[in-house]
């Protein structure tokens, strides 16, 4: 290693103890990571632009545009009372908002999916008067899961899907059965670690009444929640934007692009000024993703991703693991320090050479469940993650990076046992 790449990784790593220790803000630890390696010569200041993923940064700006526009509708507190209307226990509660993130996060990505679910939950949480912390964090985990299922429903799996020229049904078929698997799963783990968190919180009131007592004391502090003509044109936008988003290669679009103009079009009907509307964007976390782009797309610049890469896929050969597994293993654990769409982003291609070399085409999969699973083995591997810790600071109640990292790195070291097993039973006994 030269001396650039050296202080480059003492620059990567001091900035990961920065946002693991919250020594300064997230966003300054990020931007100041991303300085430093301008200082240094890592990264040159005519390409900063082209380091920040401007794709990825549109979709989520698209996506808090259209959430705060069809906040302002009211449909999110109509759906946040239906929700609380079809649970007739804690439990119940708790496994329809996840169900719900779940399916959200796969017909939408899983950015889009978590910026509406996360609304929902602070809202009910708050007229409910719960703890949103665990349930954020899960939101997330599950967020990841949906994300995996389809081949639109996260960035690395369009990467990987353009990459490997792997179709919908195929995705349906190899990663949708593990994903139904670990859904189940989770839900048996945050419903349980909920409700002790619920029944130790409770007070004395609460505690002698009945759950759905307890439901409408929580809708009657919602207010009314009218229709009215502006839920009806939240509904058709976002129904829109949906769709868009699973054809949009088709019509030569990209995800960006049709999240801001979703987003657009909610903030011209939601009656809020434009400046107002651009007020409500979280820009602490645009500009700390942005930061991330800069360290990492720098690393890559020196060689030190590809450097990394290969040390890791030499140990491909070594392990006593099938192949999807092992891949799985090798690109789960690092997209949990970097981000998992620039790692997808340097997987993708060396899988693709071993694949024409005749290797099987079922190490796809085991980039598609590591990049996704890995994710959420750190607080800050991926933006759902960010997101949720995003959404609790805003709200008041942010979420302790221990307790993040406890629970995400359990939860996912769990799934890779269970797909390890999963993709054993498949493509080496079957």
């Amino acid at each position: 290693m030269n001396p650039t790449q050296i202080v480059s990784v003492i620059i990567f790593f001091f900035t990961i103890f920065l946002l693991v220790t919250e020594k300064i803000n997230r966003t300054y630890a990020s931007l100041l990571g991303a300085g430093a390696m301008v200082l240094i010569g890592a990264v040159k200041p005519d390409d900063l632009l082209h380091f920040i993923d401007i794709e990825i940064l549109g979709v989520i700006i698209g996506m808090m545009l259209l959430v705060s526009g069809a906040e302002r509708s009211g449909i999110f507190r109509s759906i946040g009372v239906k929700i609380m209307k079809a649970s007739k226990t804690s439990t119940s509660f708790v496994i329809i908002l996840m169900s719900f993130t779940f399916i959200l996060s796969m017909i939408l990505e899983n950015i889009g999916g978590m910026l509406i679910t996360t609304a929902i939950t602070i809202a009910m949480t708050r007229s409910l008067k719960m703890k949103s912390e665990t349930l954020l964090i899960f939101q997330a985990i599950f967020a990841e899961l949906g994300g995996m299922m389809l081949m639109m429903s996260s960035i690395p799996n369009i990467i990987i899907a353009v990459e490997g020229g792997l179709s919908f049904s195929s995705f349906v078929f190899n990663v949708a059965p593990i994903g139904i698997i670990l859904f189940a799963v989770t839900i048996l783990i945050v419903v349980k670690i909920f409700g002790a968190e619920v029944e130790k919180d409770l007070t004395d009131e609460l505690r002698s009444i009945e759950f759905s007592d307890w439901v409408n004391m929580a809708i009657k502090e919602f207010g009314p929640v009218k229709g009215g003509w502006r839920q009806i044109v939240a509904a058709i936008i976002m129904a829109g934007t949906f769709m868009l988003f699973a054809i949009y290669d088709r019509l030569g679009l990209t995800p960006a692009l049709v999240a801001l103009t979703g987003g657009c079009l909610m903030s011209m009907f939601s009656g809020k000024e434009a400046s107002g509307a651009l007020r409500e964007i979280d820009w602490s976390t645009v500009f700390f993703l942005a930061g991330l782009f800069v360290i990492i797309n720098g690393m890559a610049k020196i060689g030190l991703i590809d450097m990394l890469s290969a040390v890791m896929l030499n140990l491909v050969g070594r392990l006593p693991l099938n192949m999807p597994t092992a891949v799985m293993w090798i690109s789960a654990l690092p997209s949990g320090i970097i981000d998992n769409i620039p790692l997808t982003a340097t997987f993708a291609p060396i899988i693709s050479s071993w694949v024409r070399e005749g290797a099987s085409t079922n190490l796809w999969w085991g980039l598609v469940l590591g990049a996704n699973l890995g994710g959420c083995l750190t607080p800050f591997g991926t933006p759902s993650n960010i997101i949720a810790l995003g959404v609790a600071e805003r709200e008041g109640h942010p979420i302790p990076i221990g307790r993040f990292f406890r629970i995400g790195f359990g939860v996912t070291m769990l799934h890779l046992v269970i797909s390890s097993l999963y993709f054993y039973i498949i493509y080496s006994l079957l």
